[in-house]
């Protein structure tokens, strides 16, 4: 069991933090909160020396977590049965068909999902938040923008829940077949639950439980089930920025064994690199030491704003991209 406090940065209503809050609720992990705007600027963030924007980022102590890729992977190494069951896969199947549904919804599905966003949400009409949802995607958000990419968006999730109905198509309750959701279901559901949760997004004419029976039932069996766990997972206490900053600096490491594993990418421990997304987000690079790096993960040593105490910022190397800082 781990002895640093979790804190999880997120704004509320993200649909990847929520993810990662389903994931927390339903092994009855406990956690902080510090809660971010929705939008650029993030002070507490930016503090910590963190250019990367996207929701969430977890804390470990000096440890710091970037993308939910990563963020499972880790919550799942960290916490063993005895103290919370694990939901994740046990045989190689299972681990497998998890890996490919995580990918699937976060690289196949969530375009189409954004591109679904109805324009008609006051938060899709406020200036800022296009504004900074630009620079996230590299596109316009503008009304017009969303109008267009709209009818595409929910043609294209249409065949996505063809796939999901299939896939429950022998009247399976959970994806893996287990008596309640795991964490194959977290990976598959997570972007759906959110979309029927939001209003306008997914035209009842089209996505009904005439077209999608066994999809909607499952749906809606996941979301009771998040619910419940979240009755019964300890509360989340939230922290101010200033508390959560404290925390991790007066905090340890909790990763002391860091690798640099041999790369096809050359670089050596030490070696002044920037890692950034490739997908959203590439325009906030981090940069710093290299002090981690596996075929799954690279870790950077880098400071922070204020006190100039040193830091460990994790990524994965999925959809990630390593560069020398010298040569930027």
């Amino acid at each position: 069991m781990v002895e640093q406090e979790l804190i999880v940065f997120l704004w509320e209503g993200s649909p990847w933090a929520g993810k990662v809050q389903a994931y927390l609720a339903l092994r009855g992990i406990p956690y902080a909160v510090c809660l971010q705007p929705i939008t650029q600027p993030r002070p507490d963030l930016a503090a910590l020396g963190i250019k990367y924007r996207r929701i969430p980022v977890i804390s470990m102590g000096r440890d710091i977590y970037c993308d939910s890729l990563l963020i499972l992977e880790k919550l799942e190494e960290w916490f063993p049965d005895a103290q919370h069951q694990r939901i994740g896969a046990n045989d190689a199947t299972g681990k497998a068909l998890e890996k490919l549904l995580e990918k699937w919804t976060d690289v196949a599905v969530f375009v189409h999902a954004a591109a679904a966003i109805p324009s008609e949400l006051d938060l899709v009409r406020d200036p800022a938040f296009q504004k900074d949802r630009e620079e996230l995607w590299g596109r316009p958000w503008t009304k017009a923008e969303q109008d267009r990419l709209r009818p595409s968006g929910l043609a294209n999730l249409r065949t996505h829940m063809d796939f999901l109905e299939m896939l429950l198509g022998d009247g399976r309750h959970w994806v893996l077949g287990a008596n309640g959701p795991g964490l194959a279901d977290i990976h598959a559901c997570w972007i759906f639950n959110w979309l029927f949760a939001l209003p306008g997004a997914l035209p009842d004419h089209f996505f009904n439980e005439q077209h999608y029976p066994r999809t909607i039932a499952w749906r809606d069996r996941y979301d009771e089930a998040i619910k419940n766990a979240k009755k019964e997972a300890p509360t989340p206490k939230e922290l101010t920025g200033i508390d959560t900053i404290n925390k991790i600096l007066d905090s340890g490491f909790l990763e002391l064994q860091l690798k640099v594993e041999e790369d096809p990418s050359g670089y050596k421990a030490g070696d002044e690199i920037e890692v950034y997304p490739t997908d959203t987000g590439f325009t906030r690079r981090d940069t710093g030491k290299l002090a981690g790096l596996t075929t799954q993960e690279v870790v950077l040593s880098t400071t922070t704003q204020q006190a100039g105490s040193e830091i460990h910022i994790h990524f994965p190397r999925w959809n990630f991209s390593i560069e020398s800082a010298a040569a930027t």
